[in-house]
Parts: C-alpha cells; sequence; structure tokens
C-alpha cells in the first residue's frame, strides 16, 4: 500500500501544531515559577532550532542568558514587564547625525542592546545589589554571568561612556543610607574615567 504524500506531511504538520498546543497549555495552567516555563518552552523549541538555524550553539547563548534573567524573578507579570522593552529598530547608522529634530533617546535592556552601539550610552544605578543584583552573590557562575553582562553594557559605547549611580539610596530598615558603587567599577583608575559628583541644587 502507497502512503499519500500529502496525508505525511499533513499528519506531521498535526502533530507540531498538537505538540505546540500541549506545551502552552502546560505552561499557561503551571503555576512553576518563570524560569520553569522557559525552560520547558526551551525544551521544545531546542530541536527546532537546531534545524532551522546553522548557527545555533551561538544563538543559544542568548537563550541561556534569557533562562539565567528568569531566575531571577518570582512572578510571570514582573518578569514580563521588566522584559516589555523592545529592542531598537533602528541601527544607530539610521540616524541622521545632522539633522536635531530627528534625535532621540533609545531605552534598552542588556540583553537588547547586544550587537548595537551608540554615539553615547548611560549605563545606570551601577550599585552593588543591583548590577550586580544581589541574587548573584549566591552563586560564583551567576556572578560572572553579570559581569559579562556589564562588559557588554560598556562596550556598546561608540565615543562617550557614562556609569552612573546615586550617592544615597532608601533602605526600609535603616531609611536614607549611602549607596556602595558596583563591584565591577571599583578599582577604575582615573587615567581610565573620570570621576564626578553631581548635586542637586534646593
Amino acid at each position: 500500500m502507497k502512503a499519500n504524500p500529502e496525508a505525511v506531511v499533513s499528519q506531521k504538520y498535526n502533530d507540531r501544531v498538537f505538540n505546540l498546543f500541549q506545551v502552552l497549555h502546560e505552561i499557561h495552567n503551571s503555576k512553576k515559577l518563570p524560569a520553569e516555563k522557559a525552560e520547558k518552552v526551551l525544551d521544545y523549541y531546542t530541536p527546532l532550532f537546531k534545524d532551522k538555524y546553522d548557527d545555533f550553539n551561538k544563538r543559544k547563548k542568548d537563550l541561556e542568558i534569557f533562562i539565567n534573567i528568569a531566575e531571577n524573578y518570582q512572578s510571570l507579570d514582573t518578569f514580563l514587564t521588566d522584559m516589555a522593552l523592545e529592542p531598537p529598530n533602528e541601527s544607530v547608522l539610521d540616524v541622521d547625525e545632522t539633522d536635531k529634530e530627528r534625535e532621540f533617546l533609545t531605552l534598552s535592556t542588556i540583553h537588547s542592546a547586544k550587537g548595537l552601539e551608540w554615539h553615547t550610552v548611560f549605563v545606570i544605578h551601577a550599585l552593588d545589589g543591583f548590577f550586580p543584583s544581589s541574587q548573584s552573590f549566591e552563586s560564583l557562575d551567576s556572578l560572572e554571568e553579570e559581569r559579562r553582562l556589564m562588559y557588554v553594557a560598556v562596550t556598546r559605547a561608540k565615543q562617550n561612556l557614562y556609569v552612573t549611580y546615586p550617592m544615597h539610596i532608601f533602605d526600609r530598615t535603616k531609611g536614607v543610607t549611602f549607596s556602595k558603587p558596583s563591584r565591577f567599577i571599583e578599582g577604575v583608575s582615573e587615567e581610565l574615567a573620570e570621576e564626578w559628583l553631581l548635586e542637586d541644587e534646593f
């Protein structure tokens, strides 16, 4: 008996749709943490990813970083809110530097900024406990991943780089207290970077 090629293709398509539906249904009804849900999706996506892309291993690194970020969240809503910033749609080359009316500020996560460059970059809130995050202190691997993110952030600047942090922060138990600069910028000599202190005038 000869198989109908169209029927074989149709069955294959139906299987794929069913498998996708099954994964989405499980995630939707699951009370697992965001990282666990992301890993479930990655398990489903990996074989498809390998078939579609020749540079699978390179692209896989981004997915692994995505999982690492998800591990810092207990709530899916909070995770999605923080990830809501879309990567820029235009390259810096698409911006006409001579047209002041078209100048704009691009807000981006570090992950979305990979592979892009801007004339001037501000890395904000570079405090220990925030960047690197306090949760990364528990693991040397997590801390090194945060360090790699800092490297990505500071190498996005073509001309000017500003790494900023507040001198004081509010703590629920201590009130207003001195902040501690990120360990990633400690020890940077004045030959490499100027240190400025900006004060508000009231």
